[in-house]
């Protein structure tokens, strides 16, 4: 899968590496997403995001795109060689996560929030303060919570690893009307990556399905009307 060599497209006098980074585009900017393509980072060296994400409360979120079709994709040799590269550009303390997606929608039914699915892989940090944060590297529970482990302090932020993230919307005080679509993790976090919603749990209502799916479809069909480039 890894060795084919990806085709670049132009879409909407947008120029892409991938066909897969553009029907991502095209799906994001569908979810109301704002957005920006291969942005112009400073301080991150050795790897350039496909996306930043700039989201609510001042959030920003870097995004990476892959060809991975299963949650075992996720953990190749080559999975891990492009989770290092990520890990050594410095992110930490100058964002607020990393969200990996695949080039599938869903990877599979979420373990905790009802009616909701994964859709890739995620870190995010927060600045390390041991009293808040000492029973979650050195308190124990890793027989309980294997999800939550390991976590690592680099340059005084918390490190939170190997999560998957689900999609939600049941977090912003109108339980099953958001139109808002955000995603959080599976287990580690129930914090939205986006938008910052919570409210103790997860959960995906009927009409953010529909949201998502339908954004997903229409991402399908415009890419009929891509052109590749020679």
């Amino acid at each position: 899968m890894y060795d084919i060599k990806a085709h670049e497209v132009v879409y909407r006098g947008a120029h892409f590496r991938s066909k897969n980074e553009c029907k991502r585009y095209i799906f994001f900017k569908q979810l109301g997403w704002n957005i920006e393509y291969e942005p112009v980072l400073e301080n991150v060296k050795g790897w350039l995001p496909d996306f930043a994400i700039y989201g609510g409360e001042g959030k920003k979120i870097l995004v990476e795109v892959k060809p991975y079709q299963t949650r075992g994709d996720f953990e190749t040799d080559y999975a891990k060689s492009i989770e290092k590269k990520i890990h050594n550009s410095g992110w930490y303390g100058n964002y607020d996560s990393v969200l990996i997606f695949g080039s599938v929608l869903s990877l599979g039914e979420a373990g905790c929030g009802p009616n909701t699915f994964v859709g890739g892989k995620c870190w995010r940090q927060d600045e390390y303060n041991g009293k808040y944060h000492d029973h979650l590297l050195f308190g124990g529970g890793e027989e309980e919570n294997p999800h939550l482990y390991p976590r690592k302090i680099i340059n005084n932020y918390i490190y939170h690893c190997d999560d998957f993230f689900a999609y939600n919307n049941q977090s912003f005080g109108c339980k099953g009307t958001s139109k808002r679509i955000d995603v959080c993790d599976e287990y580690n976090s129930y914090e939205g990556h986006i938008y910052g919603s919570y409210d103790g749990n997860y959960s995906l209502s009927d009409q953010g399905r529909e949201i998502i799916e339908t954004a997903w479809n229409y991402a399908g069909s415009e890419m009929r009307y891509v052109k590749r480039v020679a």
